[in-house]
């Protein structure tokens, strides 16, 4: 009996800042990309990428075909914005 062949999964979407950091390697892989220290990005998965790296962000995701772009970028602060003044 034949299986079908095996499909890709899809690559979803990050659902938060920590999970856009987690796409790379570690955490220094990104801090090299955008010239900042590792800690630095550590730190980003509790507090979030500040918005002055998300085109940096989401220019080095683009390159290396990572689903992240300004606008997720854009959305995930919203959404953090808006727990910070609800939460």
């Amino acid at each position: 009996m034949r299986h079908p062949p095996m499909r890709p999964r899809a690559t979803l979407a990050p659902r938060d800042f920590a999970e856009v950091i987690n796409l790379w390697q570690s955490a220094t892989e990104l801090a090299a990309v955008l010239d900042v220290e590792a800690v630095t990005v550590r730190a980003w998965r509790r507090r979030g990428i500040p918005a002055r790296y998300w085109a940096d962000v989401a220019k080095a995701a683009r390159v290396t075909g990572k689903p992240v772009d300004e606008r997720l970028l854009t959305d995930l602060g919203s959404i953090r914005r808006g727990r910070a003044r609800h939460g």
